[in-house]
């Protein structure tokens, strides 16, 4: 009984085995020659079964310093191949491989899990790694995100037109619209939005609205910001540039947001008439020392509470709470939008590498995320926040008399 048993024991395993024997997996890259900074480097994972193949694979790419790794497509490719006379059916697999310095990169092996016909885990079969060499085409920055793309068209949109009349305390939306081909909208540039005194600047986190087609991936990302005119005069909103390699014509090119020049009129002041007789005089005088002393003040108040909601607006504060509402939408596109506004607020922004990677793998090497994930980011988040806050705050000591001051 026992040998029996010991036997089977020993048999069991063999199917398992069997699954992996034979099976081929190659890892090929393209363009074969390598690739410019910011360029799409397609590579393939072929995982090919010596007959029939059982049931498709699983395969996955590890994550890869330098560069980001995404697969787009849902369902891999079946196909068919002769090799030493052997007839082999299998599936090819995608990968978008996104550049971020030059050099020569290594792209990790692929992890590959079989299955078998019924959906179980059959064992796994490890690829091999290869490499791709990328080039830093001249005249282009390799420190800030690159875009390589055959096209890239960018538009400008303003609400109202800047040709409208506008007064002290109104406001102009103007919103930035980049469309480029095989290039995701997270890889375009972050735009520095500027403008003279006198304006103050609000900016939306960006928005990307990415679209695939037949395997080609046409990336779209929105920036939206509003400028505030706190007085009047003539305001000159600079343009913006977004420089992008041109694969077709091999040249640095830029795409402009032209600006606009904007007059703005002072508000309209409405003031008490005084009275025409006698026996009003005296509460027609009140009232307009009441109308001047409001005309006085209430800019100085209007622009104290205006410069409290700006900085309050632009405080690190603010930055955090829209990160940590943002993990409870469970959409990893809206949160890395608020990490990437809150780590630029920190005092030691490079101290949120590790939290930068963690998203990135969810958006860009499609790793799990689930509501769980997200409140566990929030924590690591707000660790880092701690720990910041106390680094900026050692050997810091308060005035012992503090200054206090009434001015406006």
């Amino acid at each position: 009984m026992r040998a029996l048993l010991l036997l089977m024991a020993l048999l069991l395993p063999m199917p398992a085995l069997a699954q992996t024997e034979g099976v081929i997996v190659r890892t090929t890259v393209k363009p074969e020659q390598g690739a410019v900074l910011g360029q799409h480097v397609s590579v393939f994972v072929d995982v090919l079964f010596p007959g029939e193949m059982p049931r498709p694979p699983q395969v996955a790419l590890g994550e890869m310093p330098g560069a980001q790794i995404v697969r787009y497509e849902t369902q891999a490719t079946t196909m068919s191949d002769t090799i030493d006379g052997k007839t082999y059916t299998g599936q090819r697999f995608e990968f978008a491989l996104y550049a971020r310095r030059g050099g020569r990169l290594a792209i990790p092996a692929a992890t590959v899990t079989l299955l078998t016909s019924n959906g179980d885990v059959a064992g796994h079969v490890q690829g091999k790694a290869t490499d791709v060499q990328i080039a830093v085409p001249p005249g282009v920055d390799p420190s800030r995100p690159v875009v390589a793309t055959d096209s890239l068209t960018l538009d400008e949109q303003w609400q109202p037109a800047p040709s409208s009349p506008f007064k002290a305390g109104d406001a102009i939306v103007r919103t930035i619209t980049r469309a480029a081909a095989d290039v995701p909208g997270m890889a375009m540039l972050d735009l520095l939005f500027t403008a003279p005194p006198g304006v103050r600047v609000y900016v939306d986190p960006p928005q990307s609205d990415d679209q695939i087609s037949r395997g080609v991936v046409t990336g779209r990302r929105t920036d939206r910001v509003t400028y505030v005119f706190e007085v009047d005069g003539s305001f000159v909103i600079p343009e913006l540039v977004q420089p992008w390699w041109d694969l077709s014509a091999n040249r640095l090119r830029r795409a402009v947001g032209g600006g606009a020049t904007i007059a703005v009129t002072a508000a309209p002041v409405t003031v008490s008439p005084l009275e025409r007789t006698g026996r009003w005089i005296f509460a027609a005088v009140t009232a307009l020392g009441m109308v001047t002393l409001a005309i006085w003040i209430w800019p100085r108040i209007a622009r104290w509470r205006a410069t409290r909601h700006a900085h309050w607006l632009a405080s690190e504060a603010k930055a955090f709470g829209d990160l940590k509402a943002s993990c409870r939408q469970n959409k990893p596109e809206i949160t890395y939008g608020a990490f990437v506004v809150w780590r630029r607020r920190l005092p030691r922004p490079a101290d949120g590498a590790a939290l930068a990677e963690e998203i990135e793998a969810v958006l860009f090497a499609g790793a799990p995320w689930s509501l769980n994930r997200a409140e566990a980011f929030a924590k690591k988040a707000e660790r880092l926040r701690h720990t910041a806050i106390r680094q900026r705050q050692v050997g810091v000591l308060p005035p012992l008399n503090p200054a206090m001051s009434w001015r406006d």
